[in-house]
């Protein structure tokens, strides 16, 4: 994998997508008090969310007595698979009689660890549209897929793959991504696509499982099933876009993400969180491209290129230049 960030090549667990986050809550500082003492008895919540994998419901810390700047070092590790799109933590006060108080809350997007690196640091606490003291936390990831960055590139394993594309459900909004699957010959002129609306091409080589136009249900969202060794000779490139048919711009999409999966066993190759996009609702994520040389070989290239358009014809028109 050539690319200018670190990138990881960890070895796979079972599931060959579950990857570890080790979090240690050190310590709080300018709590709020919440006794009458002019103190809390504080502790931490880690709630649990989609994607992380924990016993219960949550985790809590031991909580400290009389005190507004507690001092815990308490460290836990869970596992967590691709769905993981935050880690979401409350700070109450304990009451021995009584329900405890909601102190704070912090909610953090895991997409800030997936360098692998320890980062500790402090995180400010809010209280509604209140500051309510910091939280000093050391976060680090290990990760069980590659995480891909734009400009890089990595050679296909083996001939079956699967995209897929995966979103949350929104309350507020009606949310329909879609992902598309373009053949290109060698001058990028299009030979054959697959989307919602041509769900199979070059004879059953490429398929698209159907439209999801909710985000609804388990697992990927929307996906395309590839076998490399059937397609014709005059294609060369196989594009793929993402675009959002309900024109809601990828910034306000919950917890978007597009994967390339060897279908044999099910690893992710290529990884891709769909955080900080701007206003965009066209994606041209990356292309596979045939060895020029015939060695029968092919290459993912990602590009991450964001459009505007509906459709998968807007997008390659607006960054189809980057297919090279």
């Amino acid at each position: 994998l050539n690319c200018d960030r670190p990138s990881p090549h960890p070895s796979m667990s079972g599931l060959h997508n579950d990857s570890k986050v080790i979090i240690t809550v050190v310590e709080a500082r300018n709590l709020p008090a919440a006794d009458s003492n002019g103190y809390s008895d504080p502790y931490v919540m880690i709630k649990d969310v989609h994607g992380l994998h924990m016993k219960g419901s949550h985790t809590k810390t031991s909580h400290k007595k009389k005190t507004l700047n507690p001092v815990w070092n308490e460290s836990y590790e869970f596992e967590f698979n691709y769905k993981l799109h935050k880690l979401s933590f409350k700070v109450f006060d304990h009451d021995t009689f009584g329900k405890d108080d909601l102190l704070a809350k912090l909610v953090i997007p895991i997409d800030m660890f997936f360098d692998q690196q320890e980062h500790d640091r402090w995180f400010p606490l809010r209280n509604g549209p209140r500051i309510a003291g910091e939280l000093r936390l050391k976060i680090r990831t290990i990760m069980a897929f590659p995480i891909i960055f734009p400009g890089a590139s990595l050679l296909i394993p083996e001939p079956h793959l699967t995209l897929g594309l995966g979103w949350d459900v929104s309350k507020k909004l009606s949310v329909d991504l879609d992902a598309s699957v373009i053949g290109l010959d060698a001058s990028r002129k299009e030979v054959d696509f697959v989307s919602f609306a041509r769900l199979t091409a070059f004879g059953g080589a490429v398929q698209h499982t159907g439209d999801n136009r909710t985000g609804e249900g388990k697992g990927d969202d929307e996906s395309v099933k590839i076998d490399i060794t059937r397609l014709p000779p005059d294609v060369q490139f196989l594009a793929v876009t993402i675009n959002s048919f309900t024109a809601v711009p990828f910034n306000k999409v919950k917890s978007a993400y597009v994967r390339l999966v060897n279908t044999s066993n099910g690893k992710t190759l290529a990884f891709m969180r769909m955080s900080n996009m701007s206003d965009h609702t066209g994606l041209l994520f990356g292309y596979m491209k045939r060895d020029p040389a015939g060695s029968g070989w092919w290459s993912f290239h990602s590009v991450q290129s964001l459009t505007e358009g509906r459709m998968y014809r807007d997008t390659l028109g607006h960054a189809g230049a980057k297919i090279v």
